[in-house]
């Protein structure tokens, strides 16, 4: 187990000493621009911004910006993508992970996650204001602001609560708008991948008017359209992908000879055969490989519902199988029957109209209105215990005594056996989204005088999603169904046959599971067991926010400058489902009322002191802070309402000994208060798999209830921040920019969900807390988990990120560039009553356990320009090798045994390495004033995921690329 390590801060600072010159400050959208000037010219000095001061003094918060060139050399369709690359975030919520959130969930949106913490920590502003959340956890979906209209975007990596509010607990991206555009763009592009699929297209289109002498007009707009990747059979590092097996219990004094796990290849789900398997009692399990079977067990059916025997691995227990037969095509899982990337649709539309009234006062307006598709797909009903009465009328017979099951049963003495069935001839769950989101804001700035300015804004925020949910199975219906009995030779539900005439269903068909599709109404007894329902989910938000900046006076080093303002935000959220959702009624995946409603009443200080400048040793010193104040007042038509207060506040150091070198300083108490869906939303279930470490390492299926606490208090963060930034001037050394920061970012009461597997290592390790969340039976086995969000853990976040930029001029128009954007994670650490567990490193993802982040990612972009008119960027990704689960332990690691339930064959993925080209052409086109073909091909390589078990079966698509070879080109222009 990776546990708590001491912050060893003389190491840290020696890293960043020892690595500063080999990383950067400045973004690729400014070096760029400086390959434009001479090579004796120096570049123009960093702008770091992170603060509401208009000032000159650089600020102690580290900011890394990505600018729209950055879209256009990677050739990226969307704003989000372009961003997730960036090593500091982690793509938690993309087109590619829709598998491991909620059915019901957000699907096909592209939500932002700086440094691992979860996406509710990072706020996300357009031009600086809040932005209508897209999902009920208050997260912003940037697919729904039009990346052609983006000038750039500021990434805030540090606490920011004191300066732009809750949230901000890991950082703050600010979209910033380009509403200076004059004149028309636009862009059209297109990629498949090699293997025929995730045929991608985007358009975009945008214009800027001066009307009249004082009035400017931008409008644009971008559609985009993804057919996804179907499923695990699709790619092959998914077919063949590894899977864990958990060992079966041990015998009394029983000595295991394999580990508690093993992660192998050939390995399937056997008891959930599509065509049926008759399963063993649990006993069959104990101090075996392969479990003992009766003569009733292990006979599985043909497709026409024949028996014969079913063929076993080497490895079994009561899920899975390595080696054996399957009745399944290769990467099919009953269990992870995902979208590799779900399909999805989207168009987005923003337009801003400014009005110089008076040389003093500026008004503007703005209109943004988003649509957003995603279409997913749910896997089919399963279960490893139907019970079967020997009367069933869809019993199969055979010729052979061995195999006929009436015959069995009746020499057994039995009136009963257990079924395995994956109903896949039922089908999956379909699920589809739609999400529209509208935004009116109206700002006005006045220059009270040359030194004074009052700016402020009104938004009006509304987001409407909808969730359809087809072919869903209902619980008592299936149930029903499948307890069939006879009635003068006709098959009929039980219900309908005993003598208790209260629980008749006469719309009941009787379900035949013995093969696949069988049975003489089998279209009638699907339509029974399923029903479709929905889930409605609509945003408001009302932000009412004004800002008061200025010089109180002047120093020897320069003006102390001010901000102050205040701001009043409401988010309403409400939501309805269909009838059986109500009533809990779907196996899985049922929607829920939702009643929520949060106002926020806050007020803030800033203040900006430079103390020394142009001085012996101290070109630049100053200092700054910030102090807010927030009340929340939350409220709900079905919980008791409740209020908080909080304070948070920030303070930083800017010294600059030289010009060349500049060293920052930050230390701030952040929050984060919790959301309408963690305080009144759903509370649904579903099913999941763990392993059963307080019964001998079962591997089991249990129901997992997750949702909301209406008693959740706010998080609050204490974060530091030491960085070096080094902007030599003159010569060679002059076309570098370089920075390191390093961060300690500590979060206690963090409000989180446990993972149904961390609940069952937990209560096994002694923690109460945890013990009480599992319901076993009388047999000691798991039946149910509930995993709704609570304030019971501590985050802590620690590491280094570096930046380096460069540009050499190569004689005439040839120019190249280079971007280098590296993250160190030393530490990310969740801690509990029991203890810590450290996933920085971690590259694999379990199911049922929060994923973790490589310890070192590394972006780099290399732009070649040459000839005037073309250009070829090589960009570059590589992410350390990790480890698949922080409490395993592989042979070699300290502690290691056979005995141990944590010991696992294997815990090391290796590294991966991505290359991608881009290359474009400008062409002379009328009276035009740039048109630029591109065509590029991303991961050149064609690299896999690493062929790790991942929770959507195999693999982990938050950091790895699921997709493979990419091919895309298109076309830019400007008039």
């Amino acid at each position: 187990m990776r546990i708590i390590r001491n912050a060893r801060v003389s190491a840290h600072a020696l890293a960043i000493a020892g690595l500063a010159i080999g990383s950067g400050a400045a973004s690729a959208q400014e070096a760029a621009a400086d390959a434009a000037q001479p090579p004796e010219q120096a570049p123009a000095p960093i702008i770091v911004t992170g603060s509401r001061i208009q000032s000159a003094f650089d600020r102690p918060t580290p900011v890394t910006m990505l600018g729209a060139e950055r879209l256009e050399e990677r050739g990226a369709s969307n704003l989000g993508d372009a961003l997730n690359e960036l090593p500091v975030f982690r793509a938690t919520q993309t087109p590619a992970t829709a598998g491991l959130g909620a059915e019901a969930g957000y699907i096909g949106g592209r939500i932002l996650d700086l440094r691992g913490l979860g996406a509710v920590r990072t706020l996300t502003l357009v031009d600086g204001k809040r932005f209508v959340p897209s999902t009920t956890q208050a997260t912003v979906d940037t697919n729904m602001i039009p990346s052609i209209l983006l000038s750039r975007a500021e990434v805030v990596t540090g606490g920011a609560s004191a300066v732009y509010g809750s949230d901000a607990v890991s950082g703050v991206v600010n979209l910033l708008i380009n509403k200076d555009l004059t004149g028309y763009k636009m862009n059209a592009q297109a990629g498949i991948s090699e293997e025929g699929d995730n045929f991608t297209r985007q358009l975009g289109l945008a214009g800027g008017w001066e009307l009249g002498s004082n009035l400017h007009l931008i409008v644009g707009g971008e559609w985009e359209k993804s057919d996804g990747v179907s499923g695990c059979e699709q790619r092959d590092w998914c077919r063949n992908g590894l899977i864990n097996v958990g060992r079966n219990p041990l015998a009394p004094g029983q000595v295991p000879t394999i580990p508690a796990t093993s992660i192998v290849p050939d390995a399937y789900t056997w008891s959930a055969s599509f065509n049926g398997v008759t399963t063993p009692p649990s006993s069959a399990y104990v101090g075996r490989d392969v479990p003992a079977l009766r003569p009733i067990d292990g006979i599985t059916f043909n497709n026409d519902g024949t028996p014969r025997r079913y063929q076993f691995g080497y490895l079994v227990n009561s899920i899975w199988q390595a080696g054996g037969e399957r009745d399944t095509p290769l990467g099919k899982n009953i269990y992870f029957d995902f979208p590799i990337v779900s399909p999805t649709e989207r168009w987005s539309t923003m337009g801003y109209l400014t009005w110089d009234a008076t040389e003093a006062l500026t008004l503007e307006l703005g209109l943004t209105y988003g649509h957003g598709e995603g279409r997913h797909r749910s896997p089919g009903h399963r279960s490893t215990s139907i019970v079967i009465r020997d009367d069933n009328p869809f019993l199969p017979r055979s010729s052979d005594p061995t195999l006929d099951i009436p015959t069995i049963l009746a020499n057994s003495g039995l009136t009963s056996f257990t079924l395995g069935k994956g109903f896949d001839d039922i089908g999956p769950g379909i699920v589809e989204v739609k999400n529209d989101v509208i935004r009116v804001v109206g700002a006005a700035t006045y220059q009270l005088d040359g030194n004074w300015q009052l700016d402020a804004y009104y938004s009006y925020g509304h987001n409407k999603f909808r969730s359809d949910f087809t072919n869903k199975v209902i619980t008592a219906n299936v149930g029903r169904a499948l307890d069939a009995t006879s009635v003068n030779g006709t098959p009929v539900c039980r219900v309908n046959a005993d003598s208790d005439p209260t629980n008749d269903d006469p719309a009941c068909v009787p379900l035949n599971p013995f093969g696949y599709g069988q049975g003489p109404d089998f279209a009638g007894a699907k339509a029974y067991v399923t029903a479709d329902g929905f889930q409605t989910n609509v945003t408001t938000q009302n932000v009412v926010a004004a800002n008061l900046t200025g010089n109180l006076f002047t120093l020897p080093a320069g003006s102390v400058g001010v901000a102050v303002g205040g701001e009043f935000r409401s988010d309403k959220v409400t939501g309805d489902t269909d009838p059986l959702s109500q009533a809990n009624a779907f196996i899985n995946g049922n929607g829920a009322l939702v009643s929520g409603k949060i106002d926020v009443t806050e007020f803030y200080g800033e203040i900006n002191v430079p103390l020394l400048a142009d001085q012996p040793f101290a070109r630049e010193f100053g200092v700054d802070g910030a102090i807010r104040q927030t009340h929340y007042s939350r409220s709900s038509a079905m919980f008791d309402s409740s209020s908080v207060d909080v304070t948070t506040w920030k303070l930083g150091a800017v010294w600059a000994p030289i010009d060349a070198v500049r060293f920052r300083v930050s230390r701030s108490r952040d929050i984060r208060a919790p959301n309408v869906a963690e305080l009144f939303g759903p509370v649904t279930t579903r099913t999941g798999i763990l392993t059963d470490t307080g019964n001998g390492g079962r591997q089991v299926i249990v129901e997992v209830v997750s949702g909301s606490n209406p008693s959740l208090q706010p998080e609050s963060a204490d974060t530091w921040t030491v960085g070096v930034v080094l902007q030599p001037t003159g010569g060679f050394f002059g076309r570098f920019r370089a920075s390191a920061d390093y961060y300690d970012i500590k979060i206690d009461d963090a409000i989180s969900t446990l993972g149904q597997q961390n609940i069952v290592n937990r209560c096994v390790d002694g923690d109460a807390l945890s013990c009480s969340l599992i319901q076993r039976n009388a047999d000691n086995e798991v039946v149910s988990i509930v995993d709704t969000v609570q304030n019971v853990n501590q985050l802590i976040a620690r590491g280094i990120d570096f930046q380096l930029d460069y540009v050499q001029p190569l004689g005439g128009t040839t120019t190249l560039s280079l971007n280098v954007l590296a993250s160190y994670v030393d530490d990310l650490i969740t801690v509990d009553s029991v203890g810590a567990t450290d996933r920085a490193g971690q590259t694999g993802l379990r199911g049922g356990t929060p994923p973790g982040i490589p310890d070192w990612t590394v972006d780099a972009t290399a732009r070649l320009e040459f000839l005037e008119n073309y250009a070829f960027t090589s960009h570059f990704r590589w992410i350390n090798k990790g480890f698949f689960f922080p409490t395993f332990l592989e042979p070699g690691d300290p502690g290691y045994s056979l005995q141990s339930p944590n010991s696992v064959n294997t815990n090391t993925l290796p590294s991966r390495f991505y290359v991608d080209i881009l290359g474009s052409a400008k062409l002379p086109f009328g009276g035009a004033k740039e048109v630029e073909v591109f065509a590029g091909i991303d991961n050149l390589f064609n690299v896999d995921p690493p062929r790790f078990p991942g929770a959507n079966g195999s693999g982990n698509n938050v950091l790895f690329n699921p997709v493979g070879r990419m091919f895309k080109g298109g076309i830019r222009a400007s008039f």
